[in-house]
Order: C-alpha cells, then structure tokens, then sequence
C-alpha cells in the first residue's frame, strides 16, 4: 500500500475554515455524496466549538467523503489506543502470547519470578502459576525455606510521560512495570504481583521469603510458567475500557520488539515505524504514550481515519482485533451509555468506535455501514470544548449521519 499523504489544511489554517464536501470522483456513491451534505448541519454545531476536526472515508477506498480541517494536528485523548492497537497486532500479531516465568535463582532453594510484561495477568493465573512451581520444586526435591526473588528488569524504571498531569499516574495509569495485576492502579504494581505469587505458594505448603530484585540469567533453568494470555485480548480489555494500563504495557512490547529499549522516546518511534509500515503518513504526529493520557500527543482525523480503513480493507487480517474491541454504540464498554438520545439513538449497535476523554478533549473514532451497507470510517477531535452539555450527543450525531439514520 502506498502512503496516504497528508494534505490539505496546514497548521496555521483556521480550524473554522468551510469543510470539505468530497469533489466529483471522490465520493464512490450517491450515499457517500449524501453522507457529505447531511454532514453540513451537525459538523457546524456551536457546541462543537471551533477547535474541532472531523475526517469521513469510504473505508474500502480511503476516498473521502467530508473534512473539516482533517489534517490538523488535534489532542487524541484515548483515541491514541487505536494507534497503540494497530502498532502492536502488526509488529506482534494477534496470536502473540505473554509469558511470565519462574527460573532458578543462584541456589536450589532460589527462585525468579521474571516479569514478561503480561498486561492481562490476574490473582488466579499467579495462583495457577505458584501451583506450577509447587509441584515442579516438589519434583526436584527442593525441600526447606525458599528465597524469591524477582527480575521486573524487561522495561526500565517507570517515569511519568511527558504531558501526563501530576496525579496522572498512578490515578488514571499504573507505574508501568513488566509484572503487575490487571486493573490494578499504584505506583509499585510489582510488590501485589509478588505478594501475590508468594501467598500463593504458601497456600500449597511452599515456605517462602521475599529476597529482593535480582536479573535472572539467560541461561537459568525454568521452573514453570504462565502463557496463557494473546495480544488481541489484551486489546479488546484496553479498546472496551479504555484500559491506560495494558496501553501502555503494549507501547513497549513494539519497541522491543522492534529492538529498541522500552523508553518512552524509543516506543514513539518504534510505533512511527510500524505505523509507516502500515502505509500510513506520520510527519504531523507526535505520539508520546500509548494510551493517550498525555496531552502532548498529537493525531489528525485523517490519521485516524486511515488506520481504521485498514481494519476491514481485507488485507490486514492481524487487524482484526481493533474491530471486535471497539466498543458498540449504546451497548458496550466506554459506549454503553452513549448514543441514548435522538438524533444519535438510531445509531444504536451500528457504530464501533473509540472514545476519548480529556480535560477540554472529547474524541471519537470508529466504523460504521452507511446506507449502501459499506463500511465508513470517521473522526471526529474535539479539543478546547466550550462546554460537555451535550458535546457527546453532537459527537454521537456526526457518526449516526454517517450511518445515515440521523
């Protein structure tokens, strides 16, 4: 695929300039060139203020339908979680699973839990993993107290990202780290993992201590383990919920993954390069985290837009994860309370998208089938809102006029 170039509105153009109605030739059908001029009314709304960018394709063909400001560089809140989506399932796969292990430590009575950077890890897969461990050290005769160590050495010391407010973390994203519980929100994620782990093996008549941190040798014995986890779960959670923690788990598996260190700098520019493997145009963007907490990340609605074409074009299959985590209008996750009022209500079930949030920020992104039952994509980035009265149901409205039924 070749790159989808950024064009039309540079950063000094007003984004109160006309939007685009798509030319002659740009919109495949009579429905998208409908889709355009029923845009005209809810893209204009007051109360979307005069911040707000807003891009509609025809997903099989990328051609677009209507843009106000596409190409304008916009907070993306959550919405960044459709870039970190989309990175991770291409440089990983969808069927990429998380491994945490227990390794030999220095003695026969020392052990290593070692963090894999499991972002959907639970008290009962640490259970099933203790219960592993016990039987294996049993097996191997190892009798007395053990000494537990831990190796979290997979990304380096958690940093707040640049952007995130103070109180950002660990109130909207936990200290990121290669070894925590999902769900989980504080700024020392490894100590409830390893509490965790060594109740665990107590229960099961282990007697253990906690030693410390330790780096486990490449060559050390394992013990057991616990793989159990796929990366297009892992975005589904983080998609439907809107889950900070597991974004962020997955900003530094494409950077190592890619061979880069888990930094915060290092993942940015590995999730450009996935990004540019993708086809898509990265000049304008500056991702800073993967979830989109900070507001120093910067995405245009074209951007957005054209990674969600790649969702149902049929040649990205790895893709596929981003569609089925999407939230569902007025049934599902960040979605379940939206589209409730007319005009948007028709929309209910019809519309996947991701939502985001922010100070002065509210974005939404997704799919829908227009009228011709073609898939559409659209984006719609409101940033310095002047007020959340009804600035969802404006957002709602756009996406429920793509769908054709407002």
């Amino acid at each position: 695929m070749t790159l989808r170039r950024l064009g039309g509105a540079l950063a000094g153009i007003a984004l109160l300039a006309t939007a685009t109605v798509a030319a002659p030739g740009q919109a495949s059908t009579a429905v998208d060139a409908q889709i355009a001029r029923d845009l005209r009314g809810p893209a204009a709304s007051s109360t979307l203020g005069p911040d707000t960018t807003i891009h509609v394709a025809d997903a099989d063909s990328g051609a677009s339908i209507f843009s106000r400001a596409a190409d304008a560089r916009q907070i993306p809140a959550s919405t960044m979680k459709v870039v970190t989506a989309a990175t991770a399932l291409h440089t990983l796969g969808a069927d990429h699973r998380f491994i945490t292990r227990v390794v030999r430590g220095d003695t026969r009575n020392a052990i290593i839990i070692v963090g894999g950077g499991d972002p959907l890890l639970t008290t009962s897969d640490l259970d099933r993993l203790a219960l592993r461990t016990s039987r294996a050290l049993e097996r191997q005769g190892v009798a007395g107290p053990v000494r537990l160590y831990v190796d979290d050495y997979l990304f380096p010391a958690p940093t707040p990202a640049q952007g995130w407010a103070p109180g950002d973390s660990p109130t909207y994203a936990a200290a990121v780290r290669p070894l925590g519980i999902v769900g989980q929100y504080s700024s020392d994620t490894v100590s409830s993992a390893v509490s965790a782990f060594a109740a665990a093996l107590r229960a099961r008549g282990v007697t253990v201590s906690y030693a410390g941190r330790a780096i486990a040798p490449d060559n050390a014995p394992e013990i057991a383990s616990f793989d159990s986890h796929r990366l297009s779960k892992a975005v589904d959670l983080m998609l439907l919920v809107s889950e900070n923690n597991v974004a962020e788990i997955l900003f530094r598996h494409v950077a190592l993954a890619r061979g880069y260190p888990a930094t915060w700098s290092s993942s940015s520019s590995a999730a450009g390069e996935a990004l540019r493997e993708l086809g898509i145009e990265t000049t304008r963007l500056r991702l800073v985290d993967g979830s989109g907490l900070s507001g120093s990340n910067r995405l245009t609605a074209r951007t957005l837009t054209d990674l969600l074409d790649l969702v149902v074009d049929g040649e990205h299959p790895e893709l596929a994860s981003i569609m089925t985590g999407m939230p569902v209008a007025g049934r599902t996750g960040t979605l379940t309370y939206r589209f409730a009022s007319p005009p948007a209500s028709c929309a209910k079930d019809e519309v996947f998208a991701k939502t985001g949030s922010l100070t002065g920020v509210s974005t939404l992104a997704g799919l829908t089938r227009g009228a011709d039952g073609e898939w559409k994509s659209f984006a719609v980035m409101v940033n310095s809102a002047p007020s959340y009265g009804n600035l969802r149901l404006a957002i709602d409205t756009i996406a429920a006029t793509v769908h054709g039924c407002a």
